[in-house]
């Protein structure tokens, strides 16, 4: 145990979540919520243990963080102040935020929530959509992507499987157009139990 680490150690009733380690190797962004508060926000500490700093704040929760290549973070976050149109869950959305996390702003506008996004090798980010505009309210958590920058958001999987909610989608290194993901059955499961499946846009 060294330096702010003990922090995490010695508070068993806070929760953290969602750790990543950086690229370079050297710093871990993670969600947390101490004991005794409402809310998960991100923060990042040395590899080590050292130095942990809170990057945002707020009557929100921000969660699964993922460093992206321009050195920004993209994130999950209630701060669209949502709610599910059927039921009684607020909602969480893309935003992003420079490494320091200011500038926080939103990169996309969807109504239901979206989750585990994480950087493909092209640059775009690859996340789980809940959409169900004209559609069933439990069938459609597909596969998206969408630029750092929020244009460009479009389906990369799924679009016509409905009830399978695909969550957790990362790129398979040296491969270009194979992702890893769970595929958890219905409308998902806890824990996002269900099957590991590789998906390939690679046609022909």
């Amino acid at each position: 145990r060294t330096g702010q680490l003990d922090i995490l150690l010695d508070d068993p009733e806070g929760t953290v979540r969602d750790p990543q380690v950086h690229y370079d190797g050297r710093t871990i962004l993670f969600s947390y919520r101490p004991a005794g508060t409402e809310y998960f926000h991100l923060y990042e500490m040395n590899a080590d243990g050292t130095g942990m700093r809170q990057l945002t704040d707020g009557p929100f929760d921000d969660i699964e963080p993922t460093y992206v290549a321009d050195g920004g973070i993209v994130f999950c976050s209630s701060r669209c102040q949502r709610w599910v149109p059927c039921w009684m869950t607020q909602v969480a959305i893309l935003y992003r935020c420079d490494g320091d996390g200011r500038n926080i702003r939103p990169i996309s506008s969807n109504i239901e929530q979206e989750n585990t996004p994480w950087p493909l090798p092209d640059g775009r980010i690859l996340y789980q959509r809940w959409e169900y505009v004209d559609r069933s309210r439990v069938g459609f958590h597909h596969l998206w992507t969408v630029n750092p920058d929020g244009t460009n958001q479009m389906v990369y999987y799924g679009n016509l499987h409905p009830h399978i909610l695909m969550i957790d989608a990362k790129p398979i290194p040296g491969t270009n157009e194979q992702v890893l993901a769970v595929f958890s059955p219905k409308h998902g499961k806890r824990e996002h139990e269900g099957a590991i499946t590789i998906v390939s846009q690679k046609t022909g």
